[in-house]
């Protein structure tokens, strides 16, 4: 059993690429569940949120388990919400559909708007329902700007450079 469990709890770490951790192993409800976070830092833009929900062990004695087998008749939603305007909330399911990996439940969706945002994970299974929430940081998007000046600064560096040697 312990090592199911630690293959799951490494196998999520690996799921679509990776992530960010946002919660380890916290109880919702009657489960365990792990989110993580993609890409980093998140932007507005498309995000990619991980969900893992595993039945939770009862350590054997002195022995300490992350997590059991997952579960995977679940349903699992995400309300997003930005802190500064509470009243525009994002409800999405998170599905096996959208996941690589079929333990996971998984949802891509696109953030609107940059600041602090926080995420309720809703789990509803067969032993029951829960939630958690975390805080989360969304920065305005990326753009090209810098890498056009950096990447011009090193060209004017460069030939700089060319030309002191020449001479």
């Amino acid at each position: 059993m312990l090592v199911l469990a630690l293959g799951f709890v490494g196998g999520v770490a690996q799921a679509h690429g990776g992530g960010t951790p946002q919660l380890t192993n916290v109880r919702v409800g009657p489960y365990g569940v792990f989110v993580w976070t993609q890409p980093e830092p998140l932007r507005v833009g498309v995000v990619h949120l991980t969900v893992a929900v595993a039945e939770p062990l009862t350590p054997s004695a002195g022995q300490s388990v992350e997590a059991g087998p997952p579960v995977l008749n679940a349903a699992v939603q995400l309300e997003l919400k930005p802190l500064d305007q509470p009243d525009q909330i994002l409800i999405v399911p998170a599905t096996h559909q959208a996941a690589v990996n079929k333990f996971f439940y998984e949802v891509d969706l696109d953030l609107p708007a940059a600041g602090q945002w926080e995420v309720k994970v809703l789990v509803n299974g067969p032993a029951g329902a829960g939630d958690a929430r975390f805080e989360v940081e969304v920065l305005p998007p990326a753009t090209f700007t810098g890498w056009f000046l950096g990447g011009g600064l090193a060209v004017v560096l460069l030939a700089f450079g060319w030309v002191i040697r020449r001479v």
